[in-house]
């Protein structure tokens, strides 16, 4: 059961037993004078931490309840108070974990009128209704605070992934007698300046901060009122703000399609809904007609302080892609469509309306802590139509057809909005069922690391990393001062269906779980290591033929089906790093310089264009560059779009062989 006695005198002596007897260094004898096992002297801590959350919370809800029904007040003192209270049982692993990992003591809130939903009030110990964790330890020693912080930002990812209304969360330390407040979430976790309760100050100090949190907004604890519970209902919506209409879309929420499973990040969500329309009358139940089903993504996306900047505004650029593509009936269903985008609108008790961002969610943090934390602000976006994961393939041909799909599609929008990706990843890479004539589709999404590049401008190399880790390119994993090309969005598309090709296009296949806990793959160190290693590995693996055979296409599924994916990745590597329109020097991925062929490695160059390749094909398209500069990817870089060309007519011609097989198995 949840701790929420009025005895506060038999709380008091577990109370003492913590505040009292040691120094804020946390120092503890046992009464024999013999030292207990580290384990056994914090799980002697939780009883007193435990009183004193409960001592607090009683006698801030008898105060409050005295304010309400004095007669001096015309109106309820607050509207909003919450009794937060800890969970009865301690060193527990909750419901809602993925593993089996015990948290030192939870809290949760006691709440009849704010944040209504069917989960807040229970007395299971769960991550659904953890408000916040608390991680103890016996002594206040720079170790021992360390292991606090390391342990509550393991366990909080908890709260994130069982919430889906969580932007941040809350925790604590105890080290000794010694509270931190932390708050986590966005890019690194905040920790407040020690709160000693030995001492009268330090009391006073964790008492304000509980009675600042049982009266403030919900927002303030991390929730997001946008997204909740319709008691009347009984369901969950969400609502979307638009901002090329300045209203609100409310949805009701079937599933949730992709969780957050981290602490840091972007924290994308992706809703499953349905459109809600709502009926005149206020007060009579809404309407559901036979609306569409639409996906609502929530992320917190890295946006400029300037709010006319948008050169990475997904929900600009996702407008953008729409007015420019909406007349290409080829294209149509291979991109999303969007319905209404914009920043989470958020309005307080007084009725303001403000945007929901890192600034305004940690409002009075210092200037200087905001900016480490990176500014970031909430989008939420509701689109059409809902794909299917990549992995969900029927077939080896389907997934060919769907990535040239992605391509063509990736290529028209670098060249009529001049947008590029830079995320091409298994994640981003949907099926849609419901494609052009009912057929199924290849779907590009995620335009979150997507950047404008203006074409009347020089490119200007962009050293920050973006992408996921194990499709980036070299120059991305790098940070490189190569610009960045469609080139390297390719190349991410090699390794993707590298990735497929090795493990499977379907991960619930027993072969695959196998293949991915096989250490002999070097494909695997595409994933592990830092981020210049991985890059290493993927210069050597990727500079020849030979290599990439030997590393890694010979550890492809050996079955026949998988045979056409072979011969498209193996005539994308060549088109993309052996292309015979790029000089000599501009071939391959390892670095070279004017006294030996290669920096380092020991492949051989591929040969110049033979006698009987046709005229334009010993027409280099980098014959301008100078001799002495003898890095591959900066040659590449500057024929980036005829290069692109030809790779989109290989993986088209690869399509085309793969719709003829599908067509022959199944006659449609």
């Amino acid at each position: 059961m949840v701790t929420d006695s009025g005895n506060i005198s038999g709380e008091y002596e577990a109370i003492l037993k913590m505040t009292c007897g040691r120094g804020s260094s946390g120092t503890q004898r046992t009464r024999r004078g013999k030292e207990k096992a580290e384990t056994a002297r914090e799980h002697a801590m939780y009883p007193g931490v435990k009183a004193l959350f409960s001592f607090i919370a009683n006698a801030i809800d008898k105060e409050y309840r005295n304010l309400s029904n004095s007669p001096d007040l015309s109106t309820p003192a607050h509207p909003l108070l919450r009794k937060i209270i800890p969970f009865e049982h301690t060193d527990r692993t909750p419901e809602g974990a993925d593993d089996r990992d015990r948290i030192d003591i939870g809290l949760t809130f006691k709440d009849d009128k704010a944040l209504e939903s069917p989960y807040r009030d229970s007395t299971i110990l769960d991550y659904t209704k953890m408000l916040a964790l608390i991680e103890a330890k016996n002594s206040n020693t720079e170790k021992m605070q360390c292991d606090a912080y390391t342990q509550l930002f393991k366990y909080s990812h908890h709260i994130f992934v069982n919430q889906h209304d969580r932007r941040f969360v809350w925790g604590l330390t105890v080290c000794g007698t010694v509270f931190r407040v932390c708050l986590l979430g966005f890019k690194r976790m905040v920790s407040s300046a020690p709160i000693d309760v030995a001492t009268s100050e330090g009391r006073e100090t964790l008492v304000k901060w509980l009675a600042n949190i049982s009266l403030c907004e919900g927002d303030r604890l991390g929730y997001d009122p946008t997204l909740y519970y319709n008691a009347r209902d009984r369901r969950w919506e969400i609502k979307t703000y638009d901002d090329s209409t300045d209203t609100h879309k409310t949805f009701e929420i079937i599933s949730c399609l992709r969780i957050s499973d981290r602490v840091c990040g972007r924290h994308t969500r992706c809703f499953r809904c349905k459109e809600i329309e709502l009926s005149g009358d206020a007060d009579t139940d809404s309407n559901p007609a036979e609306l569409r089903e639409v996906l609502v993504k929530r992320a917190w996306a890295i946006a400029s302080r300037d709010s006319d900047d948008k050169s990475r505004d997904e929900v600009s650029l996702l407008r953008e892609i729409n007015n420019a593509l909406k007349d290409n009936k080829d294209l149509e269903g291979k991109y999303p469509t969007l319905l209404a985008g914009g920043i989470v609108k958020i309005t307080d008790e007084y009725g303001e309306v403000f945007d929901d961002t890192v600034d305004t969610a940690f409002a009075g943090l210092e200037t200087e802590t905001l900016e480490a934390l990176g500014f970031r602000v909430q989008k939420s976006m509701a689109m059409t139509p809902i794909g299917q994961d990549i992995r969900r393939c029927e077939s080896v041909d389907e997934l060919i057809a769907a990535a040239a799909d992605v391509m063509e599609v990736h290529s028209a929008i670098r060249k009529q909005c001049n947008i590029l990706h830079r995320d091409i990843s298994v994640n981003n890479i949907l099926i849609n069922r419901n494609g052009p004539g009912g057929r199924a589709c290849g779907m590009l999404i995620d335009f979150d690391c997507a950047l404008r590049i203006d074409d009347t401008t020089d490119h200007k190399a962009r050293s920050e990393m973006t992408g996921t880790f194990p499709f980036m390119s070299i120059n991305n994993l790098e940070a490189s001062n190569v610009m960045r090309t469609e080139l390297d969005d390719w190349e991410s598309l090699v390794y993707v269906l590298c990735w497929l090709g090795t493990f499977g296009i379907n991960t619930g296949d027993e072969k695959t779980h196998q293949r991915s806990n096989d250490s002999s793959l070097d494909i695997l160190r595409w994933r592990n290591g830092k981020d210049k290693a991985v890059a290493n590995a993927k210069r050597s693996h990727m500079h020849t033929h030979e290599y990439f055979v030997f590393n890694i296409m010979r550890r492809f599924i050996q079955d026949s089906s998988y045979f056409p994916l072979m011969g498209l990745v193996a005539n994308l590597r060549r088109t993309l790093f052996d292309n015979s329109k790029v000089s000599a020097n501009g071939r391959g991925t390892l670095k070279k310089d004017a006294d030996m062929d290669i920096a380092f490695g020991f492949a051989s160059i591929p040969e110049e264009p033979d006698s009987s390749q046709s005229f334009v094909a010993k027409v280099y398209w980098d014959s301008g560059f100078d001799e002495n500069e003898l890095d591959p990817f900066k040659r590449r870089a500057t024929c980036a779009g005829n290069i692109s060309d030809a790779l989109l007519e290989t993986i088209k011609a690869a399509r085309k062989a793969a719709c003829d097989r599908i067509l022959s198995k199944t006659g449609k």
